[in-house]
């Protein structure tokens, strides 16, 4: 009884159900006897960065999960644990190296307009061939206007500003995400037509190389007494 009101005290318990999900809780938190697999555990609650400002302030804003540079600590099938990295250092080095190695994949987006549609160029007529013997199962044509444009938005801008954030090019590492905001601009305005361009100069040259080939077939058959059928 409840000595102010007078009134008998209702004792609340949780649902039989959150009571054994707690108690299944703390018996697996008991279980973990390893001490690889608590360290795992533990450092898997941290999210590195390549430099200590960038990791500051992640703890500051520990919401803000688009800041995640990568997985620290994994498991193969046989459920060992695969921990590749000794400290935070080797982390942090993997991360900027990653991005380097990512930008360097789409490295013509972050240069000279006219450097991305050179390679835009090769691009398009690699999947062009791919889409003729078989090996795509998208028709590269189609929207590659619009495609670009998401590409840039999406992927390319964002890596870039990674690039930034991570300093390990210092003041300079500002001209990753400007050459890629300039180009994505330049290719909404100039895009549509380049795209066009592309499409008709590199099925001419497909056409163009099959018949030389065939040609080139045609002769070194007959050459050898062989019949063409």
């Amino acid at each position: 009884v409840d000595p102010n009101t007078q009134r008998p005290t209702v004792q609340r318990h949780p649902p039989p159900q959150q009571q054994q999900r707690g108690r299944r809780t703390s018996n697996s938190r008991r279980q973990i006897q390893s001490p690889e697999l608590r360290a795992s555990l533990r450092r898997r609650r941290f999210t590195m960065f390549s430099t200590d400002a960038a990791a500051e302030e992640f703890a500051n804003e520990r919401h803000n999960r688009g800041r995640r540079l990568g997985i620290r600590t994994s498991m193969d099938f046989s459920g060992m644990l695969l921990d590749a990295y000794g400290s935070t250092d080797q982390l942090q080095q993997h991360a900027v190296l990653e991005t380097m190695m990512n930008v360097a994949d789409v490295a013509h987006t972050m240069q000279s307009f006219g450097v991305f549609c050179k390679w835009n160029r090769r691009l398009y007529k690699e999947f062009y061939a791919a889409r003729l013997k078989g090996r795509l199962t998208f028709d590269p044509e189609e929207n590659w206007y619009e495609n670009q444009i998401g590409f840039f938005s999406h992927y390319i801008i964002p890596l870039s500003r990674k690039m930034k954030t991570c300093g390990v090019f210092g003041t300079t590492g500002t001209v990753f995400e400007y050459f890629a905001t300039e180009n994505k601009k330049r290719w909404i305005e100039d895009g549509e037509e380049i795209s066009e361009e592309i499409i008709r100069e590199v099925k001419e040259e497909v056409e163009r190389e099959q018949r030389m080939a065939n040609e080139v077939l045609s002769n070194g058959c007959h050459s050898c007494g062989m019949a063409l059928y």
